[in-house]
Order: structure tokens, then sequence, then C-alpha cells
């Protein structure tokens, strides 16, 4: 029992972290006036740091969990591969669902600015959180099969700040279908036994998706966020079957290392 509080004590604080990692920042640089650009950059320098750095000291000091997907930098090509992939069928099937296309590029004067933000600082603190800190955790207390889908699924949930102004009832797709890239991300990070891999994979995500502009606009238009999101479950969840076909289906990549 007390490994199984230990190990949800952990991820709440890791969560926890998460918002406060955003709200910090932004609440000093309101206070001591800064630009945008200004309360960007700290957000984006500061973001990783408070929540992988205080993600190490929770789990060094006081947790003393194992992080079996934390590992050596080793880059690989496989997962961009597979990213891309999944990035082209995300795009067609939602434009076979007719999903509008916006660019998110000309939501910030300086795009570079929100270039380094989604592209480089957000896919970090995910992967460290979420293939590191999270899955850690639960892995302690689980096998491995239980231990990807739980993973999975608390990234599909915490993604629902993604609903914006959308109707309520929205959340339950966004979660599955947010759920189906977490599939993917953690897929990747056991198949290579790092989440380095993973994290290479989340960047070529989110480069190509700033690029074309193709996500739907969620706050304003339900209908886009629908067939956009059915994009994204289609995309990422036959991709993520790909995955575990090719690495995993002989269960060797689905035990502890």
């Amino acid at each position: 029992m007390r490994k199984y509080v230990k190990a949800l004590i952990m991820i709440i604080l890791i969560l926890i972290l998460m918002v406060v990692g955003q709200i910090a920042p932004l609440a000093v640089a309101d206070h001591l006036n800064f630009s945008e650009n200004t309360a960007v950059i700290l957000m984006t320098v500061t973001y990783p740091i408070i929540v992988i750095g205080g993600g190490w000291l929770l789990n060094h000091f006081l947790f003393h969990q194992p992080l079996p997907l934390v590992a050596k930098w080793r880059f690989q090509w496989w997962p961009i591969l597979y990213a891309i992939l999944a990035d082209v069928l995300i795009y067609l099937f939602s434009w076979i669902a007719q999903t509008g296309f916006h660019s998110s590029v000309t939501t910030m004067n300086n795009w570079w600015l929100q270039f380094t933000m989604t592209v480089v600082s957000a896919p970090l603190v995910e992967e460290y959180v979420f293939r590191g800190y999270i899955f850690g955790s639960l892995d302690s207390i689980f096998n491995r099969s239980v231990t990807i889908w739980l993973t999975a699924f608390i990234f599909g949930l915490i993604h629902l700040s993604s609903l914006g102004k959308a109707a309520w009832y929205n959340a339950i797709f966004l979660v599955i279908a947010y759920t189906a890239m977490g599939m993917f991300f953690t897929l990747i990070a056991v198949a290579a036994k790092s989440l380095w891999a993973s994290f290479t994979a989340h960047i070529v995500n989110n480069l190509l998706i700033y690029i074309i502009g193709i996500w739907a606009a969620v706050s304003t238009s339900p209908s886009m966020m629908w067939r956009s999101l059915t994009g994204t479950l289609l995309g990422m969840g036959i991709v993520a079957g790909l995955v575990y076909w090719r690495f995993l289906k002989n269960k060797r990549g689905l035990t502890r290392f």
C-alpha cells in the first residue's frame, strides 16, 4: 500500500510542478511589467528548469523511484520517420473530414518565441514528466502494459487544457485522441528504452503541426475540433499500432529493463 501512495503523491506533485512552471514565470513577468515577448522568453527558459529540476529533486531526495526511460542521449532516425508518418496520416484524415486550415504563427509578433516554446521547451518538459517521472512511478507498482496505458491516459487528461471554449462533452473525444498521441510517444520510448527517442518524435510532431498550421482552433470552432481530433486519433492510433507491431509484439519490450 505504501508504494502505491508514494507513486500517487509523486505523480500529483509532478503535475502540480507543470502548472507552477507555467503560471509562476508569467506572474513574475506581470508583476514586473515585462513585455509579452520577455514574459514568453522567461517562461520558455524557466519552465523546463522548474519542472524537470523540481522533479529530479523530489525523486532524488524523497521518492527514489527508478526512471527506466531516462537514459543517455542516443540519436535514432526511426522515431523521426514514424512521427512524420503519423502527421501525414493526421493531415490526411483531417483533410478527408474537411478540417479548416489556420496558422498559429500569427498569435505572436515574434514567431520564433512561440516556435521555441512549442517545438523545444514543451516537448522536453512533457517527455520528462510523462515518459520520465510518471512512467517511472507507475512502473514501480504496475506491470509494463498497464504502465504504458496509464501513462498515455494521463497524457490525454492533462491535455484537457486544449478544450478552450468548446462544449464540455467534447472533452471525452479530446481525451481519447490525446491518449492515442500519448500512446504513440510512450511506445516509442519503451521500444527505444529511452525518452530521448520520444522527445525526438515529439519535436518532429510539434514542428510539422507548427509549420503547416492545420491544427484546429478549438476555442472558436467545436466542429473543427472534432474533425482535427478525428485525424489525431486515427493517425496517432494507427502509427502507435505500427510501432507496437514492429518493436514490441514479441513482448520483450514490455518487460522491465
